[in-house]
This record gives C-alpha cells, structure tokens and sequence, in this order.
C-alpha cells in the first residue's frame, strides 16, 4: 500500500501536509520556512525539563514551534501515513542536531545519540522507526560536522507506562515518571532525539534513567516544540 501511494504521489503531487495548499506537497514554501526556521533552544516553556532543586534545565534545540503548518504536517507524518515526509522532517532534525554539534563538540568529541522510545509494545513498530529515523539523521549531521557519533537504543519504555497521545499536560507528567529504563550504558555523553518537545516529562524521565546508570546527557534536539502561551507563534 505504501508503495503504490508513492507511486500515485509522483503522478498526481499530494496537497502540502501542512496548510493543505494545492499540489504542493509534501510541504509548500512557507510551511517549508516554518519547519527550517532558526536553530535555538527553545525549553523554556516545558515546565518538568526544570529540576525541583532550581538547577539548570537540559538544554533542547529546534528550529520550529510545534502550531500551524508545522504541526499539521508531523501529525499527518506520525498518524495519516504521509511517509514522504519522512525527507523534509530529517533533513530539519539534522539541520538542528549540526548546530547544537557545533557548541557539543567543546564539551565532548564522541556523542551517544539516544532516540526517545515509544510505548513498549511499539518499539519495534512505526513509532520506534520514527524516532530512530530522526536520530540516525542526527548523528549523520554531528559526524558531517566532525563528531564521532553513534546512534544508540539504549531505551525503552516499560509495558506499564501509558499512551500520551491526547493526555493533557498534568497527566502527561504523570504518565511519564519512571516510564523508561535503560537496556545498556551509553558509551559516551549523550543527546537525546524526540518528535516533539511538549511538557518535557519524556525527556527527564530519559534524562533521569540515563544518569542513574551514571550517563551524561548533554541535551536534546527534537523537530518541534509546543509553543507556551506568550510564545504562540503568528503566521501573519
């Protein structure tokens, strides 16, 4: 099925995955601008990467806010089989993952990178290849950039944690406490890789099963992050 939609994508050109634009998929211009915007870190708004003790949040980069456009063409890449996407998403992921290299690199010259799991019993499915997708680009651009980089499935979720899926933020912070383990010790700091950045409670959780196996996590890159509310961006 997915080889005849590529197939049928060549002849007849799909509409943009993100404001629907005729004939201009996988993603038009300005959605394109929107997902390639500029490389920052941007977690600020997530309120669980923030430690109880008032320590410095884990530094996240990314070059989009998770509204608009953007959003709507990782939902249609993640849940509505938009697999041509899969080009324009890793391409922005790695373009994200080079520039936070470039200030990585003074810290430690071989980076573990660590995609963030799914639900257990998705691991070895669509969700797992995404976020390895996303990593394997990751580490593509940390090595064009001189690092020595390795992908690195050291995660996974345990079969009791939950869907987060339409979770609202206090549940999500919840669901995520103590949801990941670690299935073999990294062998160098790490960067982890996620979909999108939203209360960062999957981030710390990894973070948190990564340090207590004595890992450490250097920061994360992720394609979006979900904007909080002064930060909601206008498309003009």
């Amino acid at each position: 099925m997915k080889a005849l939609r590529a197939a049928a994508d060549l002849i007849w050109p799909a509409d943009c995955a993100g404001c629907a634009a005729e004939l201009a998929g996988p993603l038009c211009s300005r959605c394109r601008l929107e997902l390639l915007g500029p490389v920052e870190r941007r977690e600020a708004g997530a309120p669980r990467l923030v430690p109880a003790d008032g320590g410095p949040a884990l530094p996240v980069w990314s070059s989009a806010w998770y509204a608009g456009g953007v959003r709507s063409a990782i939902v249609a890449w993640k849940r509505q089989g938009r697999g041509e996407l899969e080009r324009e998403l890793t391409r922005a992921v790695g373009r994200t993952a080079e520039a936070a290299g470039r200030l990585l690199a003074q810290i430690s010259p071989a980076i573990a990178v660590v995609p963030i799991p799914s639900r257990a019993w998705r691991n070895w499915g669509e969700g797992g290849r995404r976020t390895r997708g996303l990593a394997i680009a990751a580490a593509e651009a940390l090595a064009g950039a001189g690092l020595k980089a390795t992908v690195e499935g050291c995660l996974v979720r345990r079969a009791t944690s939950r869907e987060q899926s339409g979770l609202a933020a206090h549940e999500r912070m919840r669901g995520r406490e103590n949801a990941t383990r670690v299935r073999q010790a990294p062998s160098s700091p790490c960067l982890l890789v996620d979909d999108v950045l939203t209360t960062g409670a999957s981030l710390l959780d990894a973070e948190r099963a990564l340090a207590n196996c004595g890992a450490e996590v250097l920061g994360a890159v992720v394609l979006a992050v979900t904007p909080a509310a002064s930060q909601t961006p206008d498309r003009g």
